[in-house]
This record gives structure tokens, sequence and C-alpha cells, in this order.
């Protein structure tokens, strides 16, 4: 048998391939023998080796059918993420079953995988010293391949990770060492999560400051709390991620106007369903006023607001139609400008193909460029005593390169200084390159007898907004249509942080949207009188000029903004808007726009469907729920506590809520119930980052308590024991009574609060005399079983 297997011809592989289909027709005749699994016939080029380890999700099916260019193929789309070279993937199979492998090979290596590699160099982490760096190496290398969700759970890892390493430094001898020669301890802190932080590339908070040597001790405890939250790591982590995703999308060339223009199809798409989140979440949310009760629909106020495009729209166009007013009452001349940024900050050309000089940089890149520009002619003008006043526009070029239109007024004899210093500046890098004289810089007089100056730019700022009657107009850019190409727009913008639109001098415009909120009314002022009715009739002209005219400095404004003091969840000093003032008057003129105070609040799903949200509010007034928060209201300020509603809402909802170091309150059985516990560092080493650092104070997700964690484990697990050991007090502690019946306010209790003589802090007296430690009890509580 073998001496005739021996003496049979070998078969070629196009007779192996007949033979399979022939044995395929005998099942397909037979039936019962038919097999479960498709038969195919095998490639000519196929091959008995296993699949490669290396092989990624993009390279199986390229094995499958051209196993032998692995090696070729696999230098290219080895560290390409699926969602960028899956198309090139499938676009090289194509070209090398339809045209063969010169083809495609040459296809390879010239479309935009080398440059995606090139710009994934560019976000290559370093891990270096950085313990942060080496632990999560391989998460933050992948980053633009992850999910939205896996990156909000890398962030509270991260945030985790850093406050355990910190907690972890404090008891090094390095920190002991580098405590020596420092004046202050935090600030080593401070030196230590730097290194953590710089394979990143994650600019930690307050590090201007440091870099000029002006950080405060109270800035590094709020930089050390904000490392160790997790929604400061979100914000980081997920702006790094849509840069990544949107960086190597240019980079392969989807940016462009033969593929997606200004953004690519999967940013358009992730901004538009950002969009309807939104939209879904403020139909779902009321705003509040914290003193009546009463609601209104959020959607409602938002689409009154600078939020609704129309309106910002409209804005804008008042305030280009008053600056021109302002030109042509005092002999101003005008001029539209344009300035566009060097070749080497664009990906693509205007009519197709990949700049071969492209520097690899992103919009913002080029945004700063242009911002750099834009500064050096500001100071030069400054310097020549020239002022100029309009706006300028951002807008980006097919390839999301940004840029500039301007539209400016200046004296009539200023302004071929104006041109000439311009010019000098935009052509001062690469100005010599082919194109730039006429491409790079462009200046072009307001013709009056061709169209007045707002209409030079009106197009410019409804294609940046809504594309407001564009409807059958085409974008010379990409010759598709305005009113679409608006939505990408607004998509580039959104997802690179680029301002579209800015004034250039003139009045302030946030006085000017302070002044009407206050209406028609008059307030006795003579100095904010006009100024007031100027805003509330939509002159800007006469606004400006009430103001101090279009060349007016801050300092000489006649009337500004007022800010409050307040703290955000760390602890950090924030201005709030709270009125306007009069700098001439002083400060007897401040007028209060912000009269009341609102906060969110979930709508109430019984009463969705009232006919109006006033409607809905009036249901609220009198519910128990708001007796109930009226009620803690007036306790805590009968005690001179300092709250927020934040603490009524934790409260409320049950939670044990700490405003100081010996006071915490809780609901029991609707009792306010007050717990006055004696701090000392024995009960958790609750000691904030001032005393070398002992423990972090940060905010929980729902931002609705304060949350201690030490750097012992079992300290933790005491704390959440202690909560329920203050449960189970609650009976005897001092308390208010909230809530009786519903829609009914208990009487005002007219005893006196309870002194040091209550039970609690007889069983602290009694923990003391007996020498008892205040942990010790937390872990046997039962030891006061005998006491009486």
């Amino acid at each position: 048998m073998t001496a005739i297997t021996q003496n049979l011809p070998t078969l070629n592989n196009r007779a192996k391939s007949a033979l399979l289909l022939a044995m395929r027709d005998f099942y397909d005749t037979v039936g019962k023998f038919l097999p479960t699994k498709h038969i195919q016939p095998k490639s000519q080029y196929a091959t008995s080796r296993r699949p490669p380890k290396e092989l990624t999700i993009i390279e199986r099916p390229l094995w499958e059918q051209i196993p032998h260019e692995y090696d070729y193929f696999h230098s290219y789309f080895c560290d390409t993420p699926q969602f960028i070279g899956g198309y090139f993937a499938r676009k090289y199979a194509t070209l090398y079953q339809e045209k063969g492998s010169k083809v495609a090979n040459t296809y390879l290596r010239t479309c935009g995988l080398i440059r995606c590699t090139e710009v994934q160099q560019q976000y290559a982490i370093n891990a270096g010293k950085s313990l942060l760096a080496q632990e999560f190496y391989k998460q933050l290398s992948i980053l633009p391949t992850l999910d939205k969700i896996d990156v909000e759970e890398l962030a509270g890892k991260i945030a985790d990770y850093m406050h355990n390493l910190i907690i972890k430094f404090l008891e090094t001898d390095e920190f002991k060492l580098s405590c020596v020669g420092e004046n202050s301890h935090e600030l080593v802190i401070y030196k230590f999560a730097l290194e953590q932080l710089k394979p990143l590339k994650i600019t930690a908070p307050y590090f201007a400051d440091y870099k000029k040597g002006e950080i405060s001790e109270q800035q590094i405890v709020i930089a050390l709390a904000k490392l160790s939250d997790d929604s400061w790591w979100q914000s980081k982590l997920k702006r790094q991620w849509a840069f990544q995703r949107e960086h190597l999308a240019i980079a392969a060339g989807q940016v462009q106007k033969s593929a997606s223009p200004y953004a690519s199809r999967t940013c358009v798409g992730e901004w538009r369903e950002q969009k309807r989140k939104n939209r879904e979440w403020l139909k779902n949310q009321c705003i509040e006023n914290t003193e009546t009760g009463e609601q209104f629909e959020l959607v409602l106020q938002v689409d009154k607001s600078n939020a609704n495009p129309a309106i910002r729209r409209c804005e804008l166009m008042v305030r280009m139609r008053g600056f021109e007013d302002i030109a042509d009452e005092f002999g101003y001349e005008g001029a539209f400008i344009t300035l566009t940024a060097p070749s080497k900050y664009h990906a693509v050309h205007a009519k197709g193909g990949f700049v071969k000089n492209w520097n690899g940089g992103t919009p913002r890149d080029a945004q700063r460029y242009l911002c750099k520009v834009w500064a050096k002619i500001r100071a030069k003008l400054n310097r020549e005593g020239i002022k100029i006043f309009g706006f300028r526009v951002a807008e980006p070029h097919h390839d999301g390169t940004p840029h500039w239109h301007i539209l400016v007024f200046m004296l009539p004899e200023n302004k071929d200084k104006v041109r000439n210093i311009m010019y000098s500046y935009a052509l001062e890098e690469d100005g010599s390159e082919q194109g730039a004289q006429y491409a790079r810089f462009k200046f072009e007089n307001i013709e009056k007898e061709k169209g007045s100056a707002t209409g030079y730019i009106a197009k410019y700022i409804s294609k940046n907004i809504d594309g407001y009657q564009l409807d059958n107009e085409v974008d010379d850019e990409t010759g598709q249509n305005l009113k679409e190409m608006a939505k990408n727009v607004t998509a580039w913008a959104s997802r690179w942080g680029i301002r579209q639109f800015q004034q250039i001098g003139g009045a302030p415009v946030t006085v000017w949207r302070e002044l009407r909120r206050l209406g028609s009314q008059k307030v006795e002022s003579p100095a904010i009188d006009p100024v007031l009715a100027a805003a509330d009739a939509g002159d800007w002209a006469a606004y400006t000029q009430l103001q101090g005219g279009a060349m007016v400095q801050r300092k000489d404004l006649r009337v500004r903004i007022s800010y409050e003091e307040a703290q955000n969840q760390f602890e950090e000093d924030v201005k709030k808007i709270k009125g306007v003032f009069s700098p001439i008057v002083g400060a007897a003129s401040f007028i209060c726009t912000r009269l009341i105070n609102w906060a969110i609040v979930s709508k109430n799903r019984s009463d969705s469907d009232a006919r109006s949200s006033v409607n809905n509010c009036t249901e609220v007034k009198n519910s128990p729920k708001h007796d109930q928060r009226q009620k803690i209201k007036k306790e805590l300020e009968k005690r001179k506590i300092i709250f927020n509603t934040k603490h009524i809402d934790a409260i409320l909802a049950g939670n044990p809520v700490s405003f100081n170091e010996n006071l915490c309150v809780k609901i029991f059985e609707n009792y306010l119930v007050y717990l006055n516990l004696p701090y000392s560092s024995s009960d958790c080493d609750c000691k904030l980052l001032k005393n070398r650092g002992k423990v972090k104070v940060a905010i929980n997700k729902d931002r609705e308590k304060l949350l201690i964690k030490t750097s012992d484990p079992e300290e933790n697990l005491k704390n959440m024991e202690y909560l329920k050991i203050l449960d189970e007090i609650m009976v005897t502690a001092p308390k208010t009574k909230i809530a009786d019946k519903p829609r009914l306010l208990v009487k005002k209790d007219n005893s006196k609060p309870k002194k040091s003589d209550d039970l609690l802090d007889e069983i602290f007296k009694y923990l003391e005399k007996k020498n008892i430690k205040f942990s010790d009890w937390l872990k046997k509580p039962n030891i006061l079983v005998n006491y009486k």
C-alpha cells in the first residue's frame, strides 16, 4: 500500500481546490453526510503555521488571506488603534486581491499609517521613576482605544492609587530627609506629585504658581486633594482621550473634504450624542428657588439664555452692528483681515493629498500660533499708539487647521501702518515658502458700496454657530451645504476647545448681560441708569459710548462687575458674579443682579404631567419634603451653622453630615439629631495635609458628604463602624423634630437646648474618667454596657 501511494502524482493547488469542490457537491447530493461547516477551497498561499501571538484584531483577516505578507503589513498595523487601522486594512486587502501585491504594498507605504505612528510617538509614555506611570503604563499607552466607561474607571483607579502613593511617601526616609532642607513639608509632597505626573503630560494644579515660586501651603493642600479626586482625573483623561482620537484621525486623512470636513465622522457622531444626552438631562431637571421652593424647567431657561445658538448669534450681530455705527459716527474705516498658519500646520492640501512637511501638530497648536502672532501685533500697535476695535472669528480649514477672520476699525491715517505691522508679523515664520505672500495674509478694505462691514462677517458668524439663512449656500472650503457644515464646525470647536468669537476693544459684554438682567427698572444712580437704559434697549453703540467709548480701557469703565468670594468642593476660593457697581461712585453704587439663589434639582415625577413648569413648582412648595427642608434650614441657622443646599440634600437623604470636627447632624425618625463629638488625633487620625498629610479630605462621587480616607484600611472600617454606632445612640442625643404629618410644620420648640450635661457628653466624660480611649470604644462599644 505504501509503494502504491508513493507512485501517485502530487496534486497542485488548483487540483486540490477542484477536488474539494467535487467533495462538496457529493455531500450536497448525499445530504445526510453534509458537514456543519462550510467547506471552502484553501488559498493558494495557505500555510500550516500557527497565527503569531502578536496578531492583532486588525491583522487577523489579512493573516487568513495573505499570511506570507505578515512580516510586511505587521510593521504598519501592530500599534495602530482599531478605529483607525480597520479602514486601511480592508482597503489593503481589497487592493491586494484586485490589483496585486505591488499596488497594495505601495498604498500601505503612502497612506496615513506612518503619520499615525509619528503622532502616537508624541503621546508615548516614558515611565522612568514615576510609580504612577509604571502602574498604569499599559492602560495609558492604549488610551485612545478605550471606551468612555473604561476611561472613567481608569480615572478612579489612578485617583485612589495617587492618594495611597502620597500616604506611603510620607512614611519613607526620602520624605524625612527631603524635609530637612525645606522650610515647607507640603512643598516636598508637591514635588513628589509632580514627578509622578510628568510622564503623563498632565499639568498639576497651581503649577504656574509653583514655577514662579509663589505657591502657598493652602494651594498645595488643594492640589493634592484634586490629585486624589476621581472627577479631576476624569476631566483630564477624557480630554486627552478626545484629543488623541481626533489627532490620529487627522493624521490618517479622515478629516478632509473628501472624507469628513473639519472634524472626523466619529467626532461629529460623539458630539451629536453628547448634545442629545445633555438635552435629555436638561429635560429631567428643574431649577429651584432655595428660599421659596418655586421651580422652573431647566431646559426652558437654557433656551432663553446665551446657550441657545440663535440668541448667541443675534447678540453677536447686535454687537458687531453697534461697532459699525460707532465707526460711521466718528469716521473710522474698516478692514477685513484673514490670518492663516504656515503650511507645516496643515495636514492635507486644499485640493487633497497629504502635506509632506506637516509637523504633526493639532488644531490647538495652530491656534496657539495665531494667538502668538496676534499678541505681537497688538503689542506693536500699543507701542505705536494705534487703537483698533472690532471682532475676530476663528474657523477651520477643511483639514481642521484654524484660521482667523478679523474685522477691525481704525482711524484712516493709521490704516497703512496697521497693514504693514500685521503683514510683517504674519509672515515672520516661514514667510518665504511658496504662496505665503497671498495665502497667509489678506487685507481687504471695507467698501460701503459693496455692503456693510457687518455683512462682511455675518456669513462667518452664522456658519460657525447654527447656519442661519445658509440653506442654499455652498461652502467654499468643502463645496458642501453650509448649513450642514455648521454642525461639523461646532463639533470641531467643542473637541479642541477653541474660542470661535472674540471681541477686540470696546466695553465688556459681561456687564452688558448683567445689566440686561435688571430689565427696564431704574436704580436711582446717575452713573448707572443711562448705561442700564442703553443695555436694556439693546443699543450696543450707546452702551459702548456711555462706558467710555470703543477705545476705553478696563480701569476707565463707568460700570463694572462686582464679585463675591465663594468656595468650591475643594475649599478653593473662586469668584462669583454678584452684581454691578460704578467705580466713579464707589461701593455705595452696588446693585445686586443675582437676587435669587437657584439650585438644580431633579423633576418630581409625580408632577411631570402638569400643564406648565410653574404648576410643577406650586406643588413642591407645600410638599412634606419642602417643609422639612425649611425646618432644617431654620434649625441650622439658629445654631449658626454654615451650610449649603448640598448639606440639606444629604441630610434629607439620611446621611450623617459633618459640618466641622465637633458636630455631626443626621435625621433619625423625623428628628434632626446633633452629635457633639470631641476631636482628638486618636479617633481616626483626622489631620489635614498641612499636618504632614496623614489624611486626605475628598468629595465622593455624589458630592453629598465628606469622606475621610486614612492610610490604615482597618481605620476606614472603624469609621464605618463608628457611623453604625452613631445610629444606635441617636435616641439619646439632643434632637429637634422636623416633621410630624405631611404638609404640616411642627410648632417651634421653645425649650432651651441641652448643654454639656447631656447624655452624650456624660458618655465621653465617663470614657475619660475610666481612661478608655475613644478608638477602643469604637472597637468594643459594649464597654459601656454597665454605664448608667
